[in-house]
């Protein structure tokens, strides 16, 4: 117990009853200089990703596109590209990618849902890494 000295009496100031209101003022306090320093840096890079997202599933798009009319007009289905898969298996491929990874159902998942900036990150980093590597491959169709 600690002693106050107030207009000459001594006031027994408990603070083992303040130890309650002193815990949930200081949680609070952390709580608000997380969210004002913290919040705004996660809100911007999670703006970036999803554009970086929005990017590479419009250029996933476009590429499907693309692929898509050069089978169609030539009926390139079976023929054999320059990586030694067919144009069809490469469409197949580029589809299957498309919706596991590029979706429009995970871009509103990604938008909507609090998530792991790294991960989505790497993912993306990974599907961008197929996208440049499918256009090397359907170059000389563009």
């Amino acid at each position: 117990m600690y002693f106050c000295y107030a207009k000459s009496n001594y006031i027994i100031l408990p603070l083992m009853d303040l130890i309650p209101e002193i815990t949930i003022v200081s949680l609070l306090l952390i709580g608000i200089l997380f969210y004002v320093f913290v919040t705004p840096k996660y809100k911007k890079k999670k703006i970036k990703l999803l554009a970086k997202y929005r990017r590479a599933r419009s250029r996933s798009l476009h590429y499907q596109n693309k692929l898509n009319s050069y089978i169609v007009k030539y009926d390139a289905q079976n023929e054999i590209s320059s990586s030694g898969i067919t144009y069809g298996e490469l469409l197949k491929d580029l589809k299957r990618h498309h919706s596991a990874y590029l979706s429009e159902k995970r871009y509103r998942k990604l938008k909507r849902n609090h998530i792991s900036i790294n991960r989505n990150e790497r993912v993306l980093a990974a599907q961008e890494k197929r996208l440049k590597e499918t256009e090397e491959k359907i170059a000389p169709l563009i």
